[in-house]
């Protein structure tokens, strides 16, 4: 006689394997989905705690002040597929997968507490190892338990803990790490919860909004100005959700990051704040961010410039089927349709954009030599003798520049570049058209190790010390271009390299 549950659409103990290797990219996005139901059950609180074991083993608690569940409801969230609101487009989430899925793709036991009254708390549980032995076939009916202290069970009027044990497929073996990386990404995913009021702790701490458009103030740089007015289109919502004439807005808009004033930042902070690597939209569903990428984009490839400015595209459930989002709100797959109605006109403003970062980087690039040092240099340049080599009968310089004017003598205009040489020299002098360009050597030592850590300082006393090494270089070049005979020209230029290369010995 066949087995009976021979032809049953799941083999329960493959199938509970297999799960836990789809859907969630992350540890951050698995919490993500428990932060989720915490606010469609209406918390305004959520406390999130990573505890670690004398034997290193992680446990990780999610606890929220929501409306709770009843022990039926408790029950149907612990299954696959169990929902009170499936595919509902009032909320975020639609196919009831979250709980078990999330929270068994991290750890091989998942226990829920939960209470809609101070004193009345049911619990229940799913655990892999169970589940794959064939202990347990169904979802534990939920028991009632007391409150108290060692099961973290803190008074509450109503509210949902979910304990995560067993935690095996984490993304990183230390906590620290782990807490530094979930910050960020819920501060960035959940900053519009955060922004109306609502609170998520991590081990105490607060976590701060993030704004990829650097528009609005958390924990981010704050400076970007947006761009034109937001563009908004009225989409019809497909017909098995509305009445086939309900219309949904999608709303985007973008923002121009300052150039101006955070081009001197560091490569590495340029990094940690999101500058590089950060070009894309966000994508926002129904107030949370589902996705960030190069959407909608057309033709129009990512380039280094498009780290400067900023796409958030913001619409509601009910278009799900037209962005194509994923069931775990990880990601989004547009459709044809929605492309031809979105792509035009953002690909257009994003080759503006473009356009407009080009202009204003070469912009700050031909400004970035005029330091305080320059502008001193070239006011008091004309106080000395102007370079003898450059001197003709006619009254000028060398390549057109005019050495006297009006019976005043003209300075020399100054700019100070920056370039990898292959020689030992920290600087060369570059006589040209009335300009000396100072080029610095940044394989030098003491480029990297002095000069460079500080080209973007913000302190006042080290901006101010940056100028009096400035001088220090233009008078050293302005120095070696009076020279005129060759024999002195060769004795200057080893000069300069014997020195370089004792400053790089005392320095290596």
């Amino acid at each position: 006689m066949r087995n009976s549950n021979e032809h049953d659409i799941i083999k329960l103990e493959q199938f509970i394997e297999a799960t836990r290797d789809s859907g969630y990219k992350s540890t951050a996005s698995s919490i993500a989905e428990l932060v989720d139901n915490s606010f469609e059950a209406g918390a305004t609180d959520i406390e999130i705690d990573f505890t670690e074991s004398s034997t290193s083993q992680v446990q990780v608690s999610v606890r929220d002040n929501g409306c709770g569940m009843r022990p039926s409801v408790l029950r149907l969230a612990l299954r696959f597929g169990g929902s009170t609101r499936f595919n509902s487009r009032k909320g975020t989430g639609r196919y009831g997968m979250g709980l078990p899925n999330s929270s068994l793709s991290r750890a091989s036991r998942v226990d829920v507490y939960t209470w809609r009254k101070p004193n009345v708390v049911w619990w229940s549980y799913l655990d892999v190892e169970e589940i794959a032995s064939g202990k347990i076939k169904t979802v534990p009916k939920p028991k009632r338990l007391r409150r108290n202290s060692r099961n973290g069970l803190k008074p509450s009027k109503s509210g949902t803990l979910v304990v995560w044990s067993k935690c095996d497929r984490l993304d990183y073996k230390i906590v620290k790490r782990l807490i530094s990386k979930l910050s960020k990404f819920l501060g960035q995913t959940f900053r519009r919860e955060i922004w109306e009021g609502r609170c998520i702790r991590i081990n105490g701490e607060y976590v701060r909004p993030v704004d990829p458009m650097f528009l609005r103030e958390g924990n981010n740089l704050l400076g970007a100005v947006p761009y034109g007015a937001p563009m908004s289109y009225e989409i019809r919502i497909p017909q098995m959700f509305g009445d086939g004439s309900s219309l949904s807005t999608v709303l985007v808009t973008f923002a121009e990051l300052p150039i101006e004033s955070w081009h001197r930042l560091s490569n590495d902070d340029k990094r940690v704040f999101g500058i590089t690597k950060g070009a894309g939209a966000s994508i926002v569903r129904s107030g949370r961010e589902v996705d960030y990428g190069w959407f909608f984009m057309g033709s129009k490839r990512k380039e280094n410039y498009d780290d400067w400015w900023r796409c958030e595209i913001q619409f509601d459930a009910t278009l799900d089927e037209l962005f194509g989002v994923t069931h775990t709100k990880q990601g989004i797959h547009p459709t044809g349709i929605l492309k031809n109605i979105l792509t035009p006109d953002i690909e257009r403003v994003a080759h503006i954009l473009n356009r407009r970062v080009r202009e204003r980087y070469l912009k700050v690039r031909s400004e970035a030599g005029r330091s305080t040092a320059i502008s001193r240099a070239e006011s008091r340049d004309h106080l000395l003798e102007p370079p003898a080599e450059r001197r003709q009968s006619n009254g000028k310089l060398k390549n057109g520049t005019q050495a006297i004017t009006n019976g005043v003598v003209s300075g020399l205009a100054y700019r100070i570049e920056h370039k990898a040489l292959n020689e030992p020299s920290f600087f060369i002098p570059l006589p040209s058209s009335g300009e000396l360009t100072v080029l610095l050597n940044e394989e030098h030592p003491f480029y990297e190790r002095v000069y460079h850590p500080i080209i973007g300082a913000r302190d006042i006393e080290v901006r101010t010390l940056l100028g009096y090494l400035e001088l220090l270089l233009l008078a050293a070049a302005r120095a070696e271009c009076s020279v005129t005979s060759p024999q002195k020209i060769k004795w200057a230029r080893s000069m300069r390299e014997s020195w370089s290369k004792a400053l790089a010995t005392f320095l290596d």
